[in-house]
């Protein structure tokens, strides 16, 4: 075998378009436990049956797909066939970029059982729970439409249901795991949308302020749907913690994640950014003077250079 020690393989941009013909290649590496294929148009994993099916990415654990053509999460299934993956990076990719940033999670977490870390930030048990329940409503909520023929002449279930178990082949498997979840469907039919079933639902959330008028008060706990949009989290924020809504910057973390993520978009939900129960949400404020000095800095150097080149 050659590169019989290689750990890490960094393969991005370097034009790969098929996961058969490129990717499967690599499939004997027998120590190739990093694989990063950014940035190249492969779009969708396939992991094809080997001879010797122990042999095949036997210690992959770490894969980067940021970057590529994915463009559904059928073209990702497949990866459930690499028993040691542990890790995955997606992002920037024609599926992610359709949907939240907290969607994409919760639903990689369901669809690919094996992960402990997405995007580099680690999936803890709770968490997997909670995307894994909310997986197996949305499903059965489809399941429920086709059974009732919404939208479309009437046609054999069986048909339309082995599509479906197609589409989504986790999906029988957690039904059996999370048993207890179906009894919620009972209120599925009331005319609640999916999005919004899920949207409504309340998590808990502590706010922690950290900026300098209100850093020593005790953080707010609140019970909160899904749905709420930051801005009227940043509303809440100007009157318990005394910090202009103008100056705020809202960060999120979760347990066990040591990168808090940016809030960034006031119009955007918390279950767009993923906020699941738990979650610590951070109150930071803008240095108004810090900023003024960095742009003038800014503009100091933008004049300077521009006067730089008139001279040459």
């Amino acid at each position: 075998r050659i590169f019989k020690n290689l750990v890490l393989l960094d393969l991005s941009n370097c034009q790969l378009t098929s996961w058969q013909r490129h990717i499967m290649k690599l499939h004997n590496l027998p120590r190739l436990d990093s694989l990063i294929v950014d940035d190249n148009a492969i779009e969708c994993v396939e992991v094809m049956a080997v001879e010797d099916q122990s042999a095949s990415f036997s210690n992959l654990t770490s894969l980067h797909l940021a970057g590529t053509s994915i463009s559904t999460w059928t073209e990702l299934d497949q990866l459930n066939s690499i028993s040691s993956l542990r890790s995955l990076r997606l992002r920037n990719t024609p599926l992610t970029n359709t949907l939240g940033v907290g969607e994409v999670r919760s639903t990689a977490i369901a669809r690919l059982p094996n992960l402990e870390y997405f995007n580099s930030s680690p999936i803890t048990t709770r968490e997997r729970v909670e995307a894994e329940r909310r997986y197996v409503s949305t499903v059965s909520r489809e399941l429920l439409l086709v059974s009732s023929g919404v939208g479309s002449v009437v046609e054999d279930d069986s048909g339309k249901h082995a599509q479906l178990f197609a589409k989504h082949p986790q999906f029988q498997l957690l039904l059996k795991k999370h048993k207890d979840t179906m009894l919620s469907l009972a209120n599925v039919g009331n005319g609640s949308s999916s999005q919004g079933n899920i949207g409504e639902e309340i998590i808990n959330v502590t706010i922690r302020s950290m900026a300098a008028v209100s850093c020593d008060m005790e953080p707010l706990r609140k019970r909160l749907p899904r749905s709420l949009k930051v801005c009227r989290i940043k509303t809440m924020c100007a009157k318990y913690f005394r910090v202009d809504i103008d100056l705020q910057m809202l960060h999120f973390r979760a347990e066990g994640d040591p990168f808090p993520t940016e809030l960034d978009d006031a119009e955007h939900s918390l279950f767009y950014y993923g906020v699941n129960d738990g979650a610590e949400i951070l109150v930071n404020e803008i240095d108004v003077e810090a900023l003024e000095k960095e742009k003038s800095r800014m503009l100091e150097d933008h004049s300077r250079r521009v006067k730089e080149q008139e001279q040459h």
